[in-house]
């Protein structure tokens, strides 16, 4: 076997079935992108499907296949929809790229009660619907793979006042990811999560902006730059490969160093 074989043998996706949730924009659409080229065939889900359609056509030369799925996750309606067109379009489930989330800021101490139970429930709760009704697809496989996207505030507290109910929540879905491994590695499946540190996208866009904030959040980043979406391809290819199948409850950073204080 040549180089180029065994490296794709290990790390390549062909006919593998991904769903990747959030993939309308941002680090979600990229995730997308990156398993489709990787060979993958991959259900793009998002609430916005005029967003989704753009990027389907966009990837239309990618070695894998492309499906939509518009959807709201924050409802039991928008989890089984995901679940039956897993089953039509993709015939199963290998790869879980749960993404969708959401970043509302609001201090703690102002925040209504309802706020802060909608961004627990898309943000955690609505994760773990989703990979419970992928289970049987994502046992079948018999190389299932969960990848939660958590956050560098799924580690430690936001440097940002206003993200306490954001880190409440990808605090939560570190732990989701770990009792996800401990209860399913019986069935050969993994639940490992990405911690991003600072990239540009939608939910950042006003953050990055103001000057004084960026060289702030700069300041925590080692690399004392953000991050290109491109760089989050090699842990997650990683992580949704054959190759990772003896690791499991892993939190791996792609943050610059931010974890590294």
């Amino acid at each position: 076997m040549n180089s180029r074989d065994y490296v794709y043998e290990l790390f390549g996706c062909t006919g593998r079935k991904a769903i990747v949730t959030g993939a309308s924009s941002g680090l979600g659409a990229e995730m997308a992108r990156i398993l489709a080229r990787a060979g993958a065939d991959v259900l793009f889900v998002a609430r916005r499907s005029e967003k989704l359609q753009s990027l389907a056509a966009e990837m239309a030369e990618a070695e894998g296949s492309m499906h939509i799925c518009a959807a709201d996750l924050s409802s039991n309606d928008g989890i089984e929809r995901v679940g039956i067109e897993a089953e039509r379009t993709l015939g199963g489930c290998d790869i879980l790229v749960a993404n969708a989330g959401s970043g509302t800021r609001a201090p703690l101490h102002r925040m209504e009660e309802t706020e802060f139970n909608d961004i627990l429930h898309l943000n955690t709760t609505a994760q773990w619907q989703l990979s419970k009704r992928l289970f049987e697809l994502l046992k079948a496989s018999a190389s299932g793979r969960v990848i939660n996207i958590a956050s560098v505030y799924g580690v430690g507290a936001s440097v940002i006042h206003g993200l306490g109910a954001y880190t409440t929540s990808k605090h939560a879905l570190v732990g989701l990811t770990k009792s996800q491994a401990a209860e399913w590695g019986r069935y050969g499946i993994t639940a490992n999560a990405i911690a991003p540190g600072y990239f540009p996208t939608e939910l950042t866009e006003t953050a990055l902006a103001d000057e004084a904030m960026s060289a702030r959040l700069r300041g925590f980043t080692p690399h004392d730059r953000f991050g290109d979406p491109a760089e989050l391809a090699p842990a997650l290819l990683f992580l949704a490969s054959r190759a990772s199948a003896y690791v499991t409850g892993a939190i791996v950073p792609v943050d610059g160093g931010w974890t590294a204080w």
